[in-house]
């Protein structure tokens, strides 16, 4: 016998609220007063293109926004800005209904119209206006759930890549690596690509070994040494991407992101988020180069690709851009210097990732800045299926 959308919704979400639901309140209660979220907002979703340089002035800050979020490229600091930038303005995310918000299904799995079915819903009387969690390309599934939106992502350079991938993922124990203190792992490991490669069995780790960037970008695992594939779905993020940030150049990219989304120097500021541990860190020669490279040549491919296209709009910017970039900078300076104790860190996330110290009399704004938002995510959109049940009002 079919069972109602009332008592289908209330067996998938009372299992998942029963532990969480005071404290996701409070939670959301706090976050509210510390970001200073205001009731309503009224402001634009047109989209607009920054590569356009006869294109009007904007009048309004876009909240319609797709972050493609790339792995061990500074994405986890760009998407706490569009977090921060969305809980001011009390914008609805779409998150994972089981899960870990930061991420989709294996990790593995494009974004489809099944994940959509199962999402927490968006706050009261809006839409779902901005997708930043892990989850591989698939835009024909994302425009159905977020229309209009304004699509970015960030590259960086895949030896830079996959040198940091190697360490904050600690590899060597998913490859079985056996190595003494003084031996390099990753030097062992790029000696025998395919004896130590065929040594992992999950699937997210093996698309960790190789192109990952492109195969977040759409590119399937066994479609990699196809050059005409490769190169149709270098022009197609091209056409579906309104702008893609550079990761060496971190600051110009937000500049650019900036005049995309019509934001002010404020909502751009950040602190580096998820910085991996030095202990986890490995040197690069010339010959370990050429081996990433390799390895890696279709991810090669489109960081070439992107970092041409990256320029094209610095220059249509116009004559503004480096005043602007050194406007910014000047920004990112004094909060720095007013917020971050530059002498100390705490080791957390399993002893992978530095976190930032503040200052012991940092402004209040410092707080905010060095969050990364995805638990506060987490606890305001659980909070409105706690209501429904409470209000036993349920969607259609």
């Amino acid at each position: 016998m079919a069972i109602s959308r009332k008592t289908e919704f209330i067996l998938l979400s009372c299992c998942f609220l029963f532990t969480t639901t005071i404290v996701a309140y409070y939670v959301l209660k706090t976050s509210m007063l510390e970001y200073g979220l205001p009731s309503t907002t009224t402001i634009s979703t047109t989209r607009a293109s920054v590569s356009d340089p006869q294109a009007p002035p904007c009048d309004h800050p876009l909240t319609n926004v797709v972050f493609l979020k790339t792995y061990k490229t500074a994405s986890t600091t760009v998407s706490s800005i569009l977090i921060r930038h969305g809980l001011r303005h009390n914008l609805s995310f779409v998150l994972p209904l089981h899960h870990n918000p930061g991420w989709f299904s294996s990790r593995i799995e494009r974004f489809t119209s099944d994940m959509a079915k199962q999402l927490l819903p968006p706050l009261p009387g809006t839409k779902y206006n901005m997708l930043v969690s892990h989850v591989p390309f698939n835009k024909t599934a994302i425009d159905r759930v977020i229309r209009n939106a304004t699509y970015i992502t960030i590259l960086r350079h895949p030896v830079a890549t996959y040198e940091s991938i190697f360490g904050f993922f600690k590899l060597s124990s998913h490859l079985k690596i056996k190595h003494k203190p003084s031996q390099d792992p990753l030097q062992m490991f790029l000696s025998n690509t395919k004896l130590y490669s065929k040594r992992v069995r999950d699937p997210f780790y093996k698309t960790l070994l190789g192109n990952r960037q492109i195969f977040d970008v759409g590119l399937d695992l066994n479609n990699y040494y196809n050059d005409n594939i490769v190169n149709s779905v270098i022009q197609e993020a091209s056409k579906n991407f309104d702008l893609v940030l550079i990761a060496e150049y971190f600051d110009e990219s937000l500049v650019l992101v900036k005049k995309l989304l019509c934001w002010d120097f404020e909502d751009i500021l950040y602190f580096q988020q998820n910085k991996r541990n030095n202990k986890l860190r490995f040197e690069i020669d010339d010959w370990k180069h050429q081996r990433i490279l390799e390895i890696n040549k279709e991810d090669y491919k489109l960081y070439q690709h992107f970092n041409k296209t990256f320029w094209r709009k610095v220059a249509a910017y116009g004559d503004n851009f480096h005043k602007d970039l050194a406007t910014f900078r000047g920004m990112l300076q004094k909060m720095r210097s007013e917020c971050v104790d530059e002498d100390n860190f705490v080791i957390d996330y399993n002893g992978r990732r530095n976190a930032t110290i503040l200052k012991t009399n940092a402004p209040a704004y410092c707080n905010d800045l060095s969050k990364d938002g995805f638990d506060i995510l987490l606890s305001r959109q659980q909070t409105i299926i706690s209501d429904m049940l409470s209000n036993q009002t349920f969607p259609e």
